[in-house]
Order: structure tokens, then sequence, then C-alpha cells
């Protein structure tokens, strides 16, 4: 295996906000993993995100972003900045480059383009069965065994990135726990994947799956939503097909769907804005509830909070540390000692190898005057991580016994 940096000398406005490595005049935002596939016969070329994080031991969803290499930019920029304030979780992004788009993000052969011509980009397709097998037999392993992941997957695609996306929602639906289907070629083999849909959608339990599904404005001028649907013109006939999709979606069993269609995007500018909303409707309930500086914040209700969280995630979720150190230091500040403690004594439970943690309760000790405690708790922290100010803290403690 061979592992090289992935740099970039220059960040659009996009990653402002990013967790990134800058080392000189380099910004590294991941790592190119070159992966060795038995089952497609050849080297598969991976870029790995991973958010940055003070807890050595955390693990993150990933996230398997088609066609890398156009997306895994904007993508990682977004997850970051959206974690960062709350709104989703940290997560490992796994961008798989494409090779071949005809042939292996097709799930059956069909040599015919959406017109009905015989298109020379697809005299290979139908290799899409065995790249969604490459990826759960060959890529999901090496990322699991390699990186600190938690058990939450998330797949997105777009064009026929989407049509594999669908893919995978209708014909190997354990694979993932959400789907991000970005402006699917639905259009593709005869409207296959629609008829495919309506059957495995109607039937299938889906209680635990999600799928965000966007649709850009392809019609021609002065054509609206309303009249496509009885329109023949072949102009017009993805966003008619994407809306046909959405009334399988409405007979769907269980899924927990959101469909959207952009009037302001067509099928090259649509990925951007569908993220960002595919991101705030699959963890929707992930943010709080209540503003930080809310009083009404309690050790009980951030419990309840991050239980919901875990049985959405399907695994169990801890709030932030800096999260809830932040209540701490805001009840301390306003003399509440005891709900700072219950705050300090919760972080505790839940990352208790955390140096930093264990000096904020040495901090809550010295406001409440038990030096006794306070020295033990800086003692704690220092044997896990060395830190100036808090050996300043504790020599002070000790000069003054």
């Amino acid at each position: 295996m061979r592992i090289f940096l992935l740099a970039l000398f220059l960040l659009p406005a996009l990653c402002f906000g990013q967790a990134v490595k800058q080392t000189d005049n380099l910004i590294t935002i991941g790592t190119k993993e070159i992966l060795p596939s038995a089952i497609l016969g050849e080297d598969r070329e991976v870029w790995v995100y991973v958010p940055k994080s003070s807890d050595g031991n955390a693990r993150y969803p990933v996230m398997y972003l088609l066609d890398g290499k156009d997306f895994f930019h904007s993508v990682t920029g977004m997850v970051d900045e959206m974690s960062s304030v709350g709104k989703a979780p940290k997560m490992i992004v796994v961008g798989i480059l494409s090779k071949d788009r005809g042939s292996e993000l097709t799930p059956t052969y069909s040599k015919f383009s959406r017109d009905g011509m015989v298109d020379p980009d697809f005299k290979n397709s139908g290799r899409g069965e065995k790249f969604i097998s490459f990826i759960q037999r060959e890529l999901m392993p090496f990322v699991e065994s390699r990186y600190q992941t938690a058990p939450y997957r998330m797949f997105v695609g777009h064009s026929l990135g989407g049509l594999t996306v669908l893919n995978a929602l209708v014909n190997h639906p354990a694979l993932f726990n959400s789907y991000v289907a970005i402006d699917p070629s639905v259009w593709w083999d005869g409207h296959l994947i629609i008829k495919q849909a309506q059957k495995a959608l109607a039937q299938k339990e889906y209680a635990t799956k999600s799928l965000y599904y966007a649709t850009s404005n392809t019609m021609e001028k002065g054509m609206d939503t309303v009249r496509v649907m009885q329109d023949t013109a072949y102009a017009n006939g993805n966003v008619r097909n994407h809306f046909q999709f959405r009334e399988v979606l409405r007979k769907s069993k269980n899924l927990a769907w959101a469909w959207r269609y952009y009037p302001e995007d067509n099928h090259s500018s649509v990925p951007l804005p569908a993220g960002y909303d595919a991101l705030r409707f699959l963890f929707k309930k992930y943010e709080l509830d209540k503003n930080l500086n809310d009083p009404t914040i309690t050790v009980a209700y951030l419990k309840d909070h991050y239980r919901a969280v875990s049985a959405m995630m399907q695994y169990t979720v801890m709030p932030s540390e800096v999260t809830v150190n932040m209540l701490g230091y805001a009840s301390l500040g306003n003399k509440q000692y005891d709900r700072a403690y219950q705050f300090f004594k919760m972080n505790l439970e839940n990352y208790p190898t955390n140096g930093n943690l264990h000096d904020s309760m040495g901090d809550y000790y010295l406001a409440v005057g038990d030096k006794k405690k306070a020295m033990e708790a800086f003692k704690k922290a220092l044997s896990l991580e060395e830190v100036a100010e808090t050996r300043r803290k504790l020599k002070q403690l000790e000069v003054g016994q």
C-alpha cells in the first residue's frame, strides 16, 4: 500500500474554517490511498479526510463519496463547517476516484445514451454490481481497519453516481444507513431503476434508512413543473423522470426521504447546494434545540437529546467534550457550582482519558475552595498530558501548602 499526501496550494472560500494541517506553504486536507482490488483487477485510488479532534479515541461516521476528484474539496469543507457548528457529526469522507464512469457506475449493460442513440462511452457498461462488490468487500474493510470508524455509512453520488446510489438503496439496502442521490441518471436502461424501486421500496423494510434526492432544472425555457408531466419533449425528460421517482418515494414503506427540485441550478451546479441540504435533512435531529446560553440546559437534557441522536445514528453518540466544557465553565462563571460540577462530571464519565477535562474539574475544585481535590485533578491531568498551564496551577497549590 502506498500513501501520499493530498495537498492543495490554495483553498477557495468553501473550505474556510476546515480542519486542515499546514506545513510551510502546503495546506493538506486528506490522504491519498492506493488500494489493490482483486475484484476489479486493478489498483484504485481513494482520498480520505479525517476530522480534527482532541479525543484520540473518537470514532466517526463514514461518507463514501463517488466521483471523489470532483467533489472531495467542497464536500469535506461542508462537512467540517457543519460539524463545527453542531448541525452534523464529524465524519470521515472517503472520495472514490472514477476510472470509467460509463462502466463502473452503470448497474446493467446498455449501449444507449438518454437520447436513445448508441454511445461509445457505454461500450463497457454494466460493471456497476462488481463496483458495489468492490466497495462492500474491499474498500469498506480497508477503511474500517485503518481509520477510527463508527457503524454509520453514507453513500453520495451525482448523475451516474446518483444512479449507483439508488441501485445500492434498492438492491443492497443493508450496505448504508443513508443515501444521497443528486440528479441521478434514472433514465438508464429504459428507466430500469424506477421500475425496480416501485417494487422494492413498497415491499422492503426501510425503517432505519434515509434518502435525500435532488434534481436540477434541465427543462426548456418556458416549461414549468406542472406542465412537464404532460409534456413529451426529450429535453424535459430528466425532470419528468425525477418527478416520477418522487411518486415512487411517496409509496415507499417506512423510508425516511426528502425530494427537492432546484429551479435555479443545472446538472453541473446542483451538487453543491444539494450536498448542504442533504446534510441538513439527514442530521436534522442532531443539533441541540436549545442555545448553549439557555440556563435550562441540564445534564438530564443532554442525556435525553443524545439518547435520541444515538437512536437516529444507530450507535452510541456522546455530546462533544468541548460543548459540555463550555457549559461547565459558563456555570462556573455564574457561580452555579453544582451545575458546573454536573457538567464537568458528565464529561469525565464520557471521556475519562482526556487530560484537559481533568484540568477543568481541577478548576471547579479551585473555585469551591477544595485545594486537595484540585491538586488531585491537576495531577491526573498531567499524567495524561503535559500542559504548561496545568503544571503552573499545580505548582502554585504546592507552594501554598
